[in-house]
């Protein structure tokens, strides 16, 4: 049977018609009132049934298909909330009108403290979660419009028009009003549309494939058990965990909570939901199984995902109508979702981050705002528009192969972190800002590092053996809860960390006053009735008592009544009287004062004004407290105001500057103490009034000042100054002469002990000036020399070389052979000179990377296994698939000396290169069964020119295992030697090993040694300072059939450049010229001025990293000297290609 597949211009037409549709019945619910809602509860009921988005019209049944569950974990938990534990709901719902709450951040900021910040935490979280829920909503019209089009990521541009047209109906649906709090009756009533349409599309489904398909629910239920194992359709810990999230949800959930709290007209629509939406829940799963096991029946195999078996199978059995009621459906479960949270979210963003910060900008830059209320509007307009293009662009990288479900399900976890914060509003007086704060941002971090990390990153190494190799400390298995799903381990453990951390710090802080009377208000069982009995003659009396009685006047002018009305107060009334009460008391002392006199307790009106007596008595008090510990301070105090005259100071303040208390008194001008100081001397200046004015005008620009003054009786004193805030100075008066004195004490016992010290600094400095002298002077006389020398020695091997292919006689060529033997000695003796001294003046760069350990172990075995004949050694290499992270080419020079002492001091024996695994390092061995090594020399091998005895008829100067063991410490590796005397001995290096990295194949080049023709008629320029080596690199090339023009200078160079009628095929230069001119600087003026395209190859025995990258950025070869004539040759036909 073929897959149906129905016209993508039809299906894109439909759905933009839906939301034209549920734009008209948004705006039909914009005209219905308060009271026509109440007459209809069950739209309150039907418009929480958005919480049944996308997840449960697709992703249960995948889900389900999975765990074979009858009803789903997650709206099990949430129907016994409905049923069991509807007071709680109830009493969130009286606390948030009575406080005009306007969101779940709003909600949790109010009971602790009013705090900014915790509300911020709890938006920027709720946005985190939210936005990966609404792109699986938008993932879901996608797919489904892929599927029943038939087409493959095409449904994007329709998910982008529908995400544009989402956009537009949040924006005119959810911003016509600044009120957050008030009621959106068009949302509502919008949402409440789409959730007929998506049960009706839902059932329609369920039906068709129930009974049409099969014979009832008994003959469907009865084939569970074949598709479905029963391992996976028991109980266990996820069922539990999510039954728990269902719980949470509905009091955590931004849209839910708003859907639930902000958006209710009266109690009694939530008595009605009590029973409405659980039953609502019951229609929507009563199918999901049903259709999970009639896709697995007819799905074999798993070849169709489980999460599209609601609209897989009507195409698949070519119900054209019902495929696209479905997709109908699925379009309303998922807008509903996307509509209400991005209008929440926006909400939330605007108001508890985005205005808080604006506010506090404009406030410290003293800008003023006009229409407000206007820019708020436009400024939630654009965040509903940032909240869903975000959400599309997340649709778009999100893997297509996660279930809706298992997303899901990480956003549940990450939002049910705000659970124990809301709890404890409503049940803990105890719980403190600072607890809930820290608890929310610890189980976030363990939600981050226990689900969230292993879903994004599945493939880091350490996620399976712990962090640092510590098992118990493994993401998914936390302190050994091997039994527990991912989920149901995430879900506990952040929720437990987060609890902990909440309790042990609110336990342990004191609660702030505002922490104490916002508990009254949340945990006070009868706090939603206590404004609803106080008469106008109550809020007169309240006036009049905490403020004056022509205010208390006032209020009953406005009010139009009179002093003893027993009329109750209307709201206009209350607030009206709030606000006068709050510019007296503020707003926290307000709302205990009213909430204290609207009580039904026993609670009077003159305890309330005990109360608020107390607290102006304990003012007074710390005021005294306050002024007795100034008194008492060792510094001397004094204030002046803003129109510089002394408003305050203590009796030390008087003492110090040795005031006559005739002079001293409450609003003196200050320029009149600066005046009598003048008169003493304590202020030094010709000009009095200069010195005066100077002073005044410091204090009064708010300049700050630091000083010492000396007193005409020897006292010294520092003096600290500091503008306040509302204007005026304070400054401080320390006598420091003690300190002075122990000070200048002090100094003198230091000079001499400064000289002392700096004599025998510059000793040392003389001493280690000419170490490092003597150092840098052998460095650089090695590096010249290893130039100098590798001149001669590099045109001696060229004609050797061209000796040896001349030889026809077997004695001259045996003697060509000699020569070519011995230059090969002293070339590796200049090589390990030079080496040593680059690893002593720290020049060799480290280059680490990740490479197999084939990569130099395998040349290395070809390099020795040419060598064994020689040495008449037998030699074995074992290979190695591992990989390590080092500089392979260090790592490689070390390996050779390994092997090249073994060679040359196990003279007819046995050599053997393997590699050992030793738990995550790789530990390379080199074997031989010579003289060995005794255990008291061991240490001295690893000395420069140290050599035993019964080696010294060998060549060398004993520098190669100083090299690698110089090497080791360079790459922070460690040489082991294990040796018997006369069995022979181990060198090994242990590395790092990494698992492998996949790399680009590379072709490698094939150059053929022997088709000399190749070379045959190049014209080569040649450029070396060097006599001896351009007369025999010349011989070399000529005698492979090249043109050769041989110079010495820049000088010759250039004349020959100008003189050319040719551009030279290729360029051979060294790099040191006379001068201290260089063969890149020479080359390239060259191909700059005339212009040529040749390819050049720089030549230099100073192998330095300094050197290769001059040539390298110069896009030149290297090729260091010696030059070997094979080597010289292949460097030449690849350029010359």
């Amino acid at each position: 049977m073929g897959w149906l597949s129905v016209n993508a211009w039809l299906i894109s037409a439909l759905a933009i018609g839906y939301l034209a549709l549920l734009f008209v019945v948004a705006f039909y619910g914009q005209k219905m009132t308060d009271k026509d809602w109440q007459k209809r509860p069950w739209l309150y009921s039907l418009a929480l049934g958005a919480s049944c988005t996308s997840w449960a019209f697709y992703g249960m049944v995948g889900q389900v298909a999975e765990s074979g569950a009858i009803l789903a974990p997650v709206y099990v938990g949430t129907i016994l909330l409905f049923v069991l534990m509807w007071p709680i709901l109830l009493k969130i719902i009286r606390i948030a009108k009575q406080q005009n709450l306007t969101s779940i951040a709003d909600f949790i900021a109010c009971r602790y403290d009013r705090s900014t910040k915790l509300a911020a935490l709890v938006t920027l979280l709720a946005l985190i979660a939210t936005i990966p829920y609404i792109a699986l909503q938008l993932r879901a019209i996608s797919t489904s419009f892929d599927l029943l089009t038939g087409s493959y990521r095409t449904g994007l541009s329709t998910t982008f028009v529908v995400t544009i047209v989402l956009i537009l109906f949040s924006v005119l649906v959810g911003t016509r009003q600044i009120e957050i709090s008030k009621q959106n009756n068009g949302l509502m009533l919008a949402v409440a549309f789409a959730s007929i349409i998506k049960l009706v599309a839902l059932s329609a489904v369920g039906i068709f494939v129930t009974f049409y398909l099969y014979d009832g629910f008994g003959a469907l239920l009865s084939q569970r058990e074949h598709v479905i194992p029963t391992s996976q359709s028991g109980l266990n810990y996820l069922v539990f965990a999510q039954a728990i999230l269902g719980i949470l949800m509905i009091l955590v959930s931004p849209q839910q909570f708003h859907l639930m709290v902000i958006e209710n007209h009266s109690e009694n629509e939530l008595k009605k939901a009590r029973w409405q939406y659980p039953l609502y829940l019951i229609a929507m799963n009563i199918f999901v199984l049903p259709i999970a096991i009639a896709g697995l029946l007819t799905f074999v195999g798993g070849s169709v995902d489980a999460d599209t078996f609601v609209l897989s199978l009507p195409l698949f059995y070519q119900q054209a109508w019902l495929a696209v009621i479905v997709f109908i459906g699925g379009l309303a479960a998922a807008t509903s979702m996307v509509i209400v949270a991005t209008i929440v979210l926006s909400s939330m963003l605007t108001t508890e981050v985005i205005t808080p910060a604006l506010l506090k900008i404009n406030s410290s830059a003293g800008n003023k705002t006009d229409h407000y209320s206007t820019f708020l509007l436009y400024l939630r307009r654009i965040t509903i528009a940032v909240i869903l293009l975000l959400a599309f662009i997340f649709e778009l990288l999100i893997g297509q192969k996660s279930h809706l479900a298992a997303i899901g399900l990480l956003s549940f976890v990450l939002l049910a972190q705000f659970a124990p914060a809301v709890l404890a509003a409503l049940f803990w007086r105890k719980a403190t800002t600072k607890g809930a704060y820290t608890g929310i941002i610890v189980g976030s971090v363990v939600w981050f590092y226990t689900l969230l990390l292993p879903a994004i990153m599945p493939s880091l190494p350490w996620l399976e053996t712990g962090p640092f190799n510590i098992a118990w400390l493994k993401p998914t298995e936390l302190f050994g809860t091997a039994t527990l799903d991912i989920t149901s381990h995430g879900l506990f453990w952040s929720l437990a960390a987060n609890l902990s951390c909440f309790l042990i710090i609110s336990a342990f802080t004191q609660r702030s006053i505002g922490e104490k009377l916002q508990a009254q208000v949340f945990i006070d069982k009868e706090a939603h009735t206590q404004t609803a009995h106080l008469s106008i003659a109550d809020l007169y009396k309240l006036l009049y008592r905490f403020t004056n009685k022509q205010t208390a006047e006032q209020f009953l002018l406005v009010s139009n009544s009179h002093e003893k009305d027993k009329t109750v107060a209307n709201e206009q009334q209350l607030i009206m009287c709030e606000n006068l009460l709050s510019g007296v008391l503020g707003s926290a002392s307000t709302r205990m004062v009213i909430n204290a006199a609207s009580a039904r307790q026993q609670v009077q009106l003159e305890d309330v004004a005990s109360i608020v007596d107390e607290a102006s008595q304990v003012l007074q008090f710390n005021r005294e407290l306050l002024q007795a510990g100034v008194e008492n301070i060792e510094q001397g105090i004094s204030v002046v105001d803003a129109d510089m005259n002394l408003v305050a100071w203590n009796k030390r303040y008087i003492e110090l500057l040795e005031y006559p208390g005739e002079l001293v008194q409450a609003g003196v001008p200050i320029a009149k103490l600066l005046a009598y100081n003048v008169e003493r001397g304590i202020i030094q200046g010709d000009n009095t009034q200069a010195l005066i004015d100077k002073r005044i005008a410091h204090m009064q620009s708010g300049h700050s000042h630091h000083l010492q003054r000396k007193l005409p009786n020897g006292l010294v004193i520092e003096i600290r100054g500091q503008a306040m805030p509302g204007g005026g100075f304070v400054s401080t008066f320390t006598d420091i002469t003690a300190h002075i004195e122990a000070e200048q004490a002090l100094q003198l016992a230091n000079e001499n002990l400064e000289k002392r010290v700096q004599l025998r600094t510059q000793e040392l400095q003389t001493a280690k000036a000419q170490a490092e002298a003597a150092n840098k002077s052998k460095t650089r006389f090695l590096a010249a020399a290893s130039h100098d020398l590798m001149q001669p020695f590099n045109a001696l091997a060229l004609f050797t070389d061209m000796l040896k292919q001349k030889a026809t006689d077997k004695s001259l060529s045996q003697l060509a052979d000699n020569i070519e033997n011995s230059l090969h000695v002293v070339e590796d003796l200049l090589s390990d000179l030079v080496e040593i001294s680059r690893l002593d003046s720290n020049s060799d760069k480290i280059k680490t990377h990740a490479f197999a350990l084939a990569d130099i172990l395998q040349p290395l075995t070809k390099e020795f296994e040419a060598l064994s004949t020689k040495y008449n050694v037998s030699f074995n290499s074992v290979n190695s698939s591992k990989w390590t992270d080092t500089d392979p080419r260090l790592l490689r020079r070390v390996i050779q000396n390994f092997l090249s002492n073994a060679f040359h001091y196990c003279e007819q024996g046995k050599v053997v290169l393997g590699v050992r695994h030793q738990a995550d390092k790789l530990c390379i061995e080199v074997w031989d069964n010579g003289p060995g090594i005794a255990d008291d020399k061991i240490n001295a091998i690893f000395k420069e020119f140290e050599r035993l005895e019964h080696t010294r008829e060998i060549p060398g100067l004993g520098l190669g295992l100083a090299i690698s063991e110089r090497i080791a410490k360079l790459l922070k590796l460690k040489i082991n030697v294990r040796s018997t005397v006369g069995q022979g001995t181990c060198f090994s290096i242990s590395v790092p090993m990494i698992q492998p990295v996949k790399q680009p194949i590379q072709q490698a080049e094939k150059l053929d040694a022997d088709k000399s023709a190749e070379l045959s008629s190049k014209h080569i320029l040649l450029i070396d300072n060097d006599e001896l080596m351009l007369t025999a690199l010349s011989q070399q090339l000529r005698d492979w059939g090249c043109e050769v023009v041989a110079i010495k200078t820049r000088e010759a160079a250039l004349t020959y450049a100008q003189t050319a009628t040719q551009q030279p095929d290729l360029i051979i230069g060294d790099y040191h010229l006379d001068n201290d001119d260089n063969g890149v600087d020479l080359v390239s003026e060259l191909l700059a001025t005339y212009q040529w395209l040749s390819p050049c190859v720089i030549c230099s025995a100073d192998p330095s990293e300094a050197v290769r990258s001059h040539t390298s950025g110069a896009q030149f070869q290297f090729a260091r000297k010696p030059l070997k004539a094979i080597a010289l040759k292949r460097i030449l036909k690849q350029l010359a290609r």
